[in-house]
């Protein structure tokens, strides 16, 4: 009956297809930028970003021997200000339409400039359009912040945009860790709660049934 009980909860923790990440290159790892700074893009690609105006920088974590790795995830992370002007980034991603999903991501801002003070950054997808702005931190320390919001797929694509509010060179937003990923629906969660009280009913008598003494 154990095995059976646990068998069943194993299929209920199924990941659906729904529930995978569907952005590409969230933490734009790729390409693989060398120290001591960055690479400005374009004419150096974004994997799975398309670069709409301006350029951008992808920015090693390390940024320069003395500040070790300052990216929220990972080794690198994205500024959306390159060499000067104001820069958009956006991915298409595909959704299931009617699903909600939630959009989260890290942000800061370019902090090796003591005169720029914060920067603000724009971002949309499927109805959704919101502002970060973001202060505080320091060159060694940038104070990274989480930005988490809902939304529902009204079509099976949606496009993901970026879009620095503020101009200039070392005035950028940063990004790192952008994930959109589905909200499980009500009925999965009931089924894994169900499945946790299952197993866990389960191994309780498990435990009883060898914890009574056999009579000769």
């Amino acid at each position: 009956m154990l095995r059976y009980l646990l068998a069943a909860t194993a299929l209920v923790f199924v990941p659906s297809a729904a529930s995978a990440e569907v952005v590409s290159n969230g933490g734009f790892e790729s390409p693989t930028v060398s120290p001591p700074c960055c690479n400005t893009a374009p004419p150096d690609s974004v994997t799975g970003w398309t670069v709409n105006t301006g350029n951008v920088n992808i920015v090693t974590g390390t940024f320069d021997s003395t500040n070790g790795n300052l990216a929220y995830q990972g080794d690198q992370y994205l500024d959306l200000v390159g060499q000067g002007g104001v820069g958009s980034i956006s991915q298409i991603l595909a959704l299931a339409p009617g699903q909600l999903y939630t959009l989260t991501f890290a942000y800061s801002h370019n902090l090796f400039n003591p005169n720029v003070l914060s920067a603000s950054a724009a971002v949309s997808i499927d109805g959704l359009l919101d502002t970060v702005t973001h202060t505080g931190g320091d060159s060694s320390n940038l104070a990274w912040q989480i930005f988490s919001s809902t939304f529902t797929a009204t079509g099976p694509s949606a496009t993901l945009t970026f879009t620095n509010l503020t101009g200039g060179t070392n005035e950028g937003i940063f990004l790192d860790a952008v994930s959109v990923q589905a909200v499980p629906e009500p009925s999965t969660w009931a089924m894994m709660l169900l499945g946790f009280a299952a197993t866990g009913f389960a191994l309780r008598r498990n435990r009883k049934s060898r914890a009574i003494p056999q009579l000769a």
